[in-house]
């Protein structure tokens, strides 16, 4: 006899820093019954690699909570890894903490699309909502009660060592002014990073906004939840097929709420017959609702380091910067299209130090695509991410290594930054970029937002599925164009806006 399925008034399906935000917010109403599956776990306590918020890098590169993504560079053949955190708050509880908002340009371009709503006006007392800023609350375009404490670790008032000194001081003689706060509407600059971090802990959506709310009666937490498959009857989700201690399991809610990140929402729709029909006709799976646009759209940053010859009095303390340099590969764009940044000294022994320092492309010209590897939950989505294929992007990319390369050439910088070992003086600089480039890890657009009219087009500006009655998508995937940004905050801004959305139709 098949089991009885349990019923809910809201399924959410990823724990990252969506889900966790929209089942805090959905299940502040007693009367509604909110499910959150998670495919990651929910360790309870938190393991100090997570729940330190001085762990910089550690919870990627040494924890078990981290999925990678191999992925093919163009140009050579050469493999890449794009990340995402599998575990409970996703992205947050793994990422390097940064809180940077999107732009003014940002949130006006995606309502200049056909998203009507989302314009940076529309969006600011979100914005402001999300956060308790410990800098600048009192500011108009700040919060100060919001969940998502948020701190700057970096002051231009504090003394320096020598290299941030040099790096600063060349800056400014360069016309950069110091702004104390980048999350601005137009930021431009140079600048401290802002940092979720409270009392030293990160602040996670798993902590700042799921913990308070886990001794809500209402709020039902699945673990270790690996969803499936959507079933679909007469244009709605009417089951949700996840995998759980060995067994396969069904949910139904009235409404359902994909928020698994940009690499696995797409997959789970694919998953369920929702995407392009050739795609899915090629695996076998039965299309029973056509998108062209599953997993199309796909945008990331790309991430290139030059790095110099240090000297052999290196001193292992220096302490490295907790800021950006805003940079414009044109003059007349409305943003600066390049984040560049110190990064730490490798000391590898027998060779001088090596000095890295990043140009972290946040624009991207071209489109890529996820894609099924197969008919399997369980085989990771394949990326075709079309970095730094534009012609425009290599443009941008080339001026922006020219830029640090006379950056550096510079008798203060020179005390500390030698000669240029990568590229090398016979490398081509524009395949250097496209043969050595990382991800800065903030693909979205797998389900981009926009009108019917679009046929990219998965979800309309309130985030249901096109042609579907009751199934949203809330995360990266639904942004139309990759943000001037770091992308966790605009995400957490996405799902509060559902939650405002959802709230409002209940009401009706």
């Amino acid at each position: 006899m098949e089991k009885q399925k349990r019923i809910f008034d809201v399924i959410i399906i990823g724990g990252g820093s969506a889900g966790c935000t929209i089942a805090a917010r959905l299940s502040e109403d007693p009367d509604r019954q909110v499910l959150l599956l998670e495919a990651g776990p929910d360790p309870l306590p938190l393991p100090e690699i997570i729940a330190s918020g001085s762990s910089g890098n550690r919870a990627i590169l040494q924890s078990d909570y981290v999925v990678m993504y191999p992925t093919t560079r163009k140009i050579d053949g050469s493999t890449y890894y794009p990340l995402a955190g599998r575990v409970m708050g996703g992205g947050s509880s793994v990422n390097m903490m940064g809180v940077v908002r999107p732009t003014q340009h940002d949130l006006d371009t995606w309502e200049s699309l056909g998203n009507p709503g989302w314009s940076y006006e529309d969006m600011l007392p979100i914005l402001r909502r999300i956060e308790s800023d410990q800098d600048f609350g009192d500011h108009a375009h700040h919060g100060n009660s919001g969940p998502l404490t948020v701190k700057r670790g970096f002051s231009f008032d504090e003394p320096r060592s020598g290299p941030i000194e040099a790096f600063v001081n060349r800056a400014t003689s360069l016309g950069y002014k110091i702004s104390p706060d980048l999350n601005i509407p137009n930021p431009q600059g140079i600048g401290p990073s802002a940092q979720n971090v409270k009392d030293g802990l990160r602040q996670s959506t798993a902590v700042a906004y799921l913990g308070p709310a886990r001794k809500r009666s209402n709020l039902h937490i699945i673990s270790n939840a690996t969803v499936v498959s959507l079933k679909i009857d007469r244009k709605r989700v009417n089951e949700v097929l996840y995998e759980h201690g060995g067994e396969t399991l069904g949910v139904v809610a009235d409404t359902v709420v994909l928020s698994a990140g940009v690499y696995h929402s797409p997959q789970i729709l694919q998953l369920s017959g929702i995407g392009p029909a050739a795609e899915l006709e090629q695996l076998g799976i039965p299309l029973v609702h056509p998108l062209e646009g599953v997993g199309g759209n796909y945008q990331d940053h790309a991430a290139v380091n030059m790095v110099f010859e240090g000297f052999s009095d290196f001193d292992p303390d220096w302490v490295i910067s907790g800021f950006r340099l805003l940079f414009r590969s044109e003059p007349s764009l409305p943003n600066a299209n390049f984040h560049l940044y110190m990064r730490a000294p490798v000391v590898l022994e027998g060779l001088p130090p090596l000095m890295p320092i990043a140009a972290n492309m946040i624009e991207q010209g071209s489109r890529g695509r996820v894609h099924l590897a197969s008919s399997s939950p369980h085989d990771l989505p394949l990326i075709t991410d079309a970095m730094l294929q534009d012609p425009s992007d290599i443009k941008a990319m080339t001026t922006a290594m020219q830029f640090i390369q006379d950056f550096v050439s510079n008798e203060a910088m020179a005390q500390y930054y030698g000669p240029l070992m990568q590229p090398g003086p016979a490398d081509d600089w524009a395949e250097y970029a496209q043969s050595t480039y990382d991800s800065y890890h903030h693909g979205v657009g797998t389900c981009v937002m926009g009108p019917a009219s679009n046929p990219m087009a998965v979800v309309d500006s309130n985030l249901p599925v096109h042609g579907l009655e009751n199934l949203y998508v809330a995360d990266a995937s639904v942004m139309p164009t990759v943000t001037h940004a770091n992308t966790n905050f605009t995400v957490i801004m996405i799902a509060e806006r559902l939650s405002d959305i959802l709230k409002a139709a209940t009401r009706r």
